[in-house]
């Protein structure tokens, strides 16, 4: 009868755990400085933050001005856009598109609707 693979592997861990590592004093001694010197210096150190690293990936406040001008223009011209975008638009599409966000605000405001 031959073993299987898992009866082999558990008598090869059961013969290492028996086994001692010999790990040399001046190896040890070395390890253990420097864990306690990491510990030391990974508790006083401050950590990085994300927000100063995101600055300067992108190139700090000039160009979070820049973006926030475009981003502005941009819902801008998203809404009312200039007659020359809208005549482009059109022909592009091949048809006027026109899309009313208010429609109908006369309900709205209405006297009989307010309370008073």
């Amino acid at each position: 009868m031959t073993k299987s693979d898992d009866d082999m592997i558990d008598a090869l861990f059961a013969q290492a755990r028996t086994q001692s590592p010999a790990v040399p004093d001046d190896l040890m001694a070395r390890v253990l400085a420097d864990a306690a010197d990491m510990l030391v210096h990974s508790v006083a150190a401050p950590k990085p933050r994300i927000w100063p690293a995101f600055l300067e990936l992108i190139g700090g406040w000039p160009s979070v001005g820049g973006l926030a001008m475009a981003g502005v223009a941009g819902i801008w011209v998203g809404i009312a856009p200039p007659a020359s975008v809208t005549t482009w638009a059109a022909d592009l599409i091949g048809s006027p598109v026109s899309i009313d966000l208010l429609s109908d605000t006369s309900g709205y405001f209405a006297e009989g609707l307010l309370d008073g």
